[in-house]
């Protein structure tokens, strides 16, 4: 579970609905970052930011581990839209960053070897 959760709203008045359905699917990338809970700290800032001229609402997501730094966001008409895709874009995010980490190390072994034959 992240640890260090803030959910701000801009330009819209605080909704409890709002904050509840962003923490429910917070649980996502808990279950991604099951690994890194043991490292301290797990920081994840969340921006609703809702336009009032236009219906072109935003959602950022920054999320701060000690092994990596993301930054995800989208925009939209529908609130509750917006910040389902923007966890599922962090979620893309998380998994590459994993899979980068992971083909690095795999390398960097390879490369030990080589060098030790």
């Amino acid at each position: 579970m992240l640890r260090n959760v803030k959910i701000s709203f801009h330009n819209m008045e605080h909704s409890e609905p709002m904050e509840s359905h962003t923490i429910q699917k917070l649980e996502k990338i808990s279950e991604f970052l099951k690994n890194e809970e043991n490292l301290t700290p797990l920081f994840a800032e969340f921006w609703l930011k809702a336009n009032k001229q236009h219906p072109h609402h935003e959602a950022e997501f920054h999320l701060k581990t000690p092994r990596f730094d993301l930054h995800a966001h989208d925009a939209g008409a529908d609130m509750y839209i917006v910040i389902d895709n923007t966890i599922d874009k962090m979620v893309a995010l998380i998994k590459k960053e994993k899979e980068l980490r992971r083909d690095r190390s795999r390398r960097a072994d390879t490369e030990k070897k080589k060098f030790n034959s």
